[in-house]
Parts: C-alpha cells; structure tokens; sequence
C-alpha cells in the first residue's frame, strides 16, 4: 500500500496526530542525544501555533509558531523526518507558519538554528544576527526575518 502525503501543512487535530507530532520532534531533535520523552515540549505548547506534514499515519514533518509579543513571533522545534528530508516539506512547515505569522500581525520572526540548519533558513531570507547557545554539544544561531 502506498502511503499519502497530504503535503499541505496543518494543524494536528486528534490526540493521536498530537502524539505523532510530538513523537517526531522528539525522534529528529532529542533522542540522538538520549534526551527524555517530553523534553522535545515547553511551555509555549497550549498557545503556539503548530503545523505538520501527515502521512496516512504519522506527522513526516512539524514546526511551531508563538507570539512573543504584539510584532514579534518565534519558529520552534521544525522537524522533519529523516528519510523525508530534501523533499520540500520543511520548506512548506516554514512558508505555512510565515503565513500564520502574518496573519497574527506579527512583523519579524526569530528562532535558533542548529549550525547545520543555517543555510536552510537563509535560503528563506533569514539572516544570523547573534551566536546562539551551545546545546547538547551542537553550536546554534541565533537567526532573525521581517515579515
């Protein structure tokens, strides 16, 4: 059987999807580095805007968005599936919670990119504004766009 790929990113709606979706921000951006289930959530989960990527079965791709303020919003925990990777779908997460940002009025994003994500985000007009933390052993950036 040949999985679907809705390829349009949206909002989980069941508690199973919600599960997915946390599984595999855990999965991509804790587990290699044997980090707890539930640390891949904070505290912006019950006001942040989330998207994902589904297959038949399972979220293949997730990013959030939260308002830090009235002008200001911030990208988190964009995952994307290893073996899904090179496909686009991270760059539709990104272009959907934009959007979502716009529509909140929200005038700049900020998020932290791991090193190895820079260029991704900069294919997207995002530039480095700032080192980031050092987490986890994996040097991060700081990394800024208007709207």
């Amino acid at each position: 059987m040949t999985e679907e790929v809705s390829g349009i990113p949206r909002a989980p709606q069941t508690a199973a999807e919600f599960e997915s979706y946390f599984d595999l921000r855990w999965r991509v951006l804790r587990a290699l580095w044997k980090m707890p289930r539930g640390s891949e959530r904070d505290e912006f989960e019950d006001v942040a805007h989330h998207r994902a990527v589904f297959t038949d079965d399972a979220a293949i791709a997730a990013g959030r968005l939260h308002q830090v303020d009235s002008s200001l919003g911030q990208i988190r925990a964009m995952a994307v599936d290893p073996a899904r990777q090179k496909q686009g779908l991270g760059s539709q997460i990104l272009k959907t919670l934009e959007a979502e940002a716009r529509n909140q009025g929200i005038e700049q994003i900020k998020l932290h990119a791991r090193d190895i994500a820079v260029p991704f985000y900069q294919k997207h007009g995002y530039e480095v504004v700032a080192p980031g933390p050092f987490s986890w052993g994996i040097k991060h950036f700081q990394m800024s766009k208007r709207l």
